[in-house]
């Protein structure tokens, strides 16, 4: 496989790689992956996920399992005192206006009757952006909650748990990351840089 060229590829950390075979694309979102992956003409072609990008040109990448494009996931930050809680929510909502996430992420702030410490500050998020939103909150945020649950069984845990919602909204997002419509999608694989 044959990467081209990237200018600024730090830009792309969290973002796919898709090898058609013939030619490979680089800068694809996990929706627009999916997209690729529903078509018959492309549904052979082999996903990556960047991992890490370097400005100086390095890309690491992972192959990418079909679930991981289509299931949801969370991390949650346990507090047993609610102004504890209401700080981790705010401290995350101010860190993502100054430094908007690069993926779509969904926050929450409640009181959850089946989890112990009670005050959950919970972020769920395609299980596709598990990678660049671990690593936006360890730059911009930093250490939160007393406990830390994650993964994708904590988002049936929270859908099924009893409590009441203290606050919520979803995050800013770059906009360079926002998904195309398939039309667009398909009509640009030939373009090596999606974005």
């Amino acid at each position: 496989m044959k990467i081209p060229p990237i200018p600024h590829p730090e830009r792309y950390a969290g973002l796919y790689v898709y090898d058609f075979g013939t030619h490979v694309a680089v800068g694809y979102t996990a929706a627009e992956i999916r997209i690729l992956r529903e078509s018959d003409a492309y549904r052979r072609g082999a996903a990556y996920e960047i991992y890490r990008a370097t400005d100086r040109g390095g890309l690491e990448l992972r192959g990418v399992l079909d679930e991981r494009l289509t299931g949801r996931e969370a991390m949650c930050f346990l507090r047993a005192d609610g102004v504890a809680a209401q700080r981790d929510y705010d401290a995350v909502r101010m860190a993502a206006d100054r430094d908007p996430l690069p993926c779509v992420v969904d926050l929450q702030l409640a009181k959850l009757y089946s989890f112990e410490p009670p005050y959950v500050t919970a972020l769920s998020y395609a299980a596709s952006a598990t990678t660049p939103t671990a690593g936006w909150l360890t730059q911009h945020v930093g250490n939160m909650g007393d406990r830390v649950v994650g993964g994708t069984d904590v988002c049936a845990t929270l859908a099924s748990s009893g409590g009441v919602r203290i606050a919520s909204c979803q995050l800013p997002t770059l906009l360079d990351y926002a998904d195309r419509p398939a039309d667009d999608v398909l009509r640009t694989i030939h373009k090596p840089l999606q974005r």
